[in-house]
């Protein structure tokens, strides 16, 4: 643990007023102040939204609104090209950017941060052999490592495992510089190690319903699954992925179909 020699009252009030700030967030204090920023702004965007959703619709037919990101996204690719979106669950820790690789090395950022730097934490990332970035695949798939410290997707199988998580924890949030998805999660389950892009493919209809029907079928103490809500494979996925806790032969899953995208009126 670093020491900190703290001089004088003010500089204590400020350390504290950091520490603390941090705290709300969710998050011990992150490496850059960038992140803290763009965290930030993304729980005050998400706030806004609860906002407008509540109010009643206008009368008459307002003018459509220019969208405008709670990313700061210029910022965030001057400091690191391979930023390219910003994952958000609300009323959890999660909330982080996305980043893919742009040399063509999909493995690296399983341990380097978003910055580029080593570090044990990784980052959340995607894999441009399989993935776009636009979110346009039938499926997009999300890694992060489940760290003890709860970084990355370390609370992903806690948060999802509880009894009634899912339902609690049904919205994931997707920001992109020019608009923002919308994602519904209708189920958390265990999957083996193998890799779901590379064995699937999902632009052939039967082989989506096949895997559809094969991943909600899985019924463990991990498990959890809305069987309300309705899933095809005329839809879009997001699948976030990490270890799951006590079996590292098995991965944990947490899927979500698209249900909103602010470029489409």
């Amino acid at each position: 643990m670093k020491r900190w020699r703290i001089i004088g009252g003010g500089l204590l009030l400020a350390a504290i007023a950091l520490f603390f700030g941090a705290r709300i967030l969710g998050h011990a204090a992150p490496k850059n102040s960038l992140e803290t920023k763009t965290r930030t702004a993304v729980l005050e965007q998400a706030e806004r939204q609860k906002s407008q959703d509540a109010a009643q619709e206008p009368v008459g037919t307002p003018e459509p609104a220019v969208y405008e990101s709670p990313v700061d996204f210029a910022s965030l690719q001057e400091m690191n090209p391979d930023i390219y979106a910003w994952l958000y669950i609300p009323e959890t820790d999660i909330s982080y950017p996305i980043l893919q690789s742009g040399d063509g090395d999909d493995e690296f950022y399983l341990n380097h941060d978003s910055t580029g730097k080593s570090s044990r934490d990784g980052s959340i990332f995607t894999q441009g052999v399989y993935n776009a970035k636009d979110f346009n695949d039938p499926v997009t798939l999300v890694y992060g490592h489940h760290m003890r410290s709860g970084a990355m997707f370390g609370n992903l199988q806690e948060i999802y495992s509880a009894q009634g998580g899912l339902k609690a924890h049904q919205a994931i949030v997707v920001y992109l510089p020019d608009r923002e998805l919308r994602y519904q999660v209708f189920a958390a389950v265990s999957h083996d190690m193998r890799h779901i892009l590379y064995y699937n493919d999902f632009s052939d209809p039967d082989v989506f319903q096949v895997f559809l029907e094969r991943t909600l079928s899985v019924r463990s103490i991990n498990a959890s699954v809305d069987d309300e809500t309705e899933v095809t494979a005329a839809d879009q996925l997001l699948i976030l992925s990490t270890c799951l806790r006590g079996d590292s032969k098995q991965r944990f899953l947490v899927l979500a179909k698209k249900t909103g995208d602010s470029s489409v009126p």
